[in-house]
């Protein structure tokens, strides 16, 4: 297979490419036949853009069913494995909830009480029902510890009823032109919230570039007392943040359908940042190990001098 891909990057000279060109190859494969389409993406403009810069090295097998890699300043995709293929996002769909909620935040002080109607299947419940808890608690547990009871009372702060709110999670997929992402729910347990690994990597690099949520899903732990009188410790569920890679931030996320899957940031040493998603990983450590394997493989191939 890496032997098709390597003909394809010499007929069409991409392995030296010059610095407005950056090649990115798309592997698809089925039980009968293996094809690899490279393209050259070009970029006008004296924006420093990264290149290949080790021919020998064509690539990483990870178990990931979908992944891509984007370089977060030039907006250049550096990989791509079925990245244009529907899948659910499961959790990852929080990056949206928080997009718009922060849209229609009424105040993070303000004290929200959990109730039964807050309460769904999936996941580990961190507050009790009747605990009196702060929106900015809300929102660090609904996203570092990926509570889906937190997400439901975080829209419930805002006033909005939930078929409204996800309205406006669509109409903000609308307005980042994510034409294959759509919610039915807030919190990403419905099979029915559809993205794709290219479309991701668009919604992370917005989430992601708002302080707030920065901020929170760069969170290893964080400690928190409820209002009524309860302490909390919430663990973030992003493994990725304890390796030698300098994560920014990031969020993951698991039902049946969707797999094993992780969105996160990652800083280069010399200051570049790229996003790589991984959806559909074998299990839960695999779509950890599968993003460090990817992640290292660009920043080990790629320079952006």
């Amino acid at each position: 297979m890496w032997e098709l891909i390597a003909t394809a990057f010499l007929t069409l000279n991409l392995l030296i490419a010059p610095i407005q060109h950056v090649p990115v190859f798309t592997l698809s494969d089925s039980e009968d036949n293996k094809q690899v389409t490279v393209q050259a993406q070009e970029f006008i403009g004296q924006q420093v853009l990264p290149h290949k810069i080790n021919s020998d090295s064509l690539g990483v097998k990870i178990t990931a069913s979908a992944s891509a890699v984007l370089d977060k300043d030039s907006g250049a995709i550096l990989w791509q494995h079925n990245a244009d293929e529907v899948r659910s996002l499961a959790s990852i769909t929080k990056l949206m909830t928080a997009l718009v909620f922060l849209e229609n935040n009424p105040g993070w002080q303000q004290v929200m009480t959990m109730e039964k109607r807050d309460e769904v299947n999936g996941g580990v419940a961190r507050l009790e029902r009747g605990e009196q808890v702060k929106v900015r608690d809300l929102f660090y547990t609904a996203l570092i510890a990926s509570d889906n009871n937190a997400a439901h009372a975080l829209v419930r702060s805002t006033g909005l009823s939930t078929n409204k709110f996800i309205d406006l999670m669509n109409t903000k997929a609308e307005d980042l032109n994510l034409g294959h992402t759509h919610f039915v729910d807030v919190t990403g347990l419905s099979d029915h919230n559809k993205s794709t690994a290219l479309e991701i990597l668009s919604l992370a690099k917005t989430a992601l570039s708002q302080e707030d949520i920065q901020a929170v899903t760069s969170k290893n732990v964080y400690n928190f007392q409820a209002v009524s009188g309860k302490q909390h410790r919430i663990f973030s569920t992003n493994k990725l943040l304890d390796s030698y890679l300098d994560v920014v931030a990031g969020k993951t996320g698991f039902i049946t359908a969707a797999g094993y899957c992780l969105v996160s940031e990652i800083k280069s040493t010399s200051g570049q940042n790229i996003i790589g998603v991984v959806l559909g990983s074998a299990t839960h450590d695999d779509r950890f190990q599968d993003l460090k394997i990817l992640s290292s493989w660009i920043l080990d191939n790629f320079s952006w001098s």
